[in-house]
């Protein structure tokens, strides 16, 4: 059984954010959901979906808690095999980082999910672009040679293709079904870093990189997508209104088969 963890634990759910799977944390409930409504939280469709399979199991990363490696609690990435951050907006702490590269480097999946530059939920917050970036950077010293752009792309929507590539198959042709588009409503663009031969894009539009891939050589994992809205599912128990691009041309294929890959499930 794969188990994945959400997390709820950087700003997920300040201001009028929802990016989460239910409210009950860390486990969702009830524990076996009968459509993709019974959760609450404005992913929680794609919760749904895993869980359907049978073989993924979930868990969230409540507020006020931390990720480790070998701490115990719910955050200890220890006892997951894929971790999901979607539009993160406080920065992960040095511990943190140290965590997930710890997580990683033990051939974990790490998905993190961006928004457009500008795109804050609270007054305290950071703009995930900048919290992702900071790890990718800082903690992870560029090893994945992928980044954030942090600009403002598909305000009224963009349509980004599949690239052709060595590891795009897994994406496009995966355990969740085949995909050719990923759709954006506002959101950056994500790059490779020269001088890596690791990382790949995935999805591409004609301003750019919209989901991208890479692998370490001890097997760790890492997803980028610039953009929250193909994973939203258009409901939530917040003040925003959420696109339902989940079900949105093949974005909820593209994302189940980028996360299967993550898990090395079937892949």
């Amino acid at each position: 059984m794969t188990r994945v963890l959400f997390d709820a634990a950087h700003n997920q759910v300040a201001g009028n954010a929802d990016w989460i799977v239910d409210s009950h944390m860390p486990d969702p409930s009830p524990a076996t959901p009968s459509s993709e409504t019974t959760w609450n939280g404005g992913i929680s469709s794609w919760g749904f979906d895993l869980v359907q399979t049978g073989r993924y199991t979930l868990a969230q990363l409540p507020p006020a808690n931390h990720l480790g490696w070998g701490t115990g609690g719910p955050g200890d990435l220890q006892h997951f095999d894929v971790f999901i951050s979607d539009e993160p907006e406080a920065n992960f702490t040095a511990a943190e980082q140290q965590a997930l590269m710890s997580f990683l480097s033990a051939g974990g999946g790490v998905f993190l999910i961006s928004d457009h530059s500008g795109a804050v939920r609270c007054g305290g917050c950071v703009e995930a672009w900048r919290v992702i970036n900071d790890f990718l950077e800082n903690g992870a010293s560029n090893d994945f040679g992928v980044k954030v752009d942090g600009n403002d792309v598909g305000a009224s929507g963009l349509t980004g293709s599949a690239v052709t590539g060595p590891l795009s198959g897994h994406f496009t042709n995966g355990p969740f079904g085949a995909t050719t588009a990923l759709v954006y409503h506002s959101g950056s663009t994500v790059s490779t870093v020269a001088g890596h031969g690791a990382p790949e894009i995935i999805f591409s539009a004609s301003v750019g990189g919209m989901m991208a891939a890479s692998e370490r050589s001890a097997g760790g994992r890492l997803v980028v997508m610039g953009d929250s809205s193909p994973a939203d599912d258009g409901s939530c128990q917040c003040s925003a209104t959420l696109e339902n691009g989940w079900h949105e041309s093949t974005d909820r294929q593209s994302i189940l088969n980028a996360t299967a890959w993550l898990a090395h499930d079937g892949s």
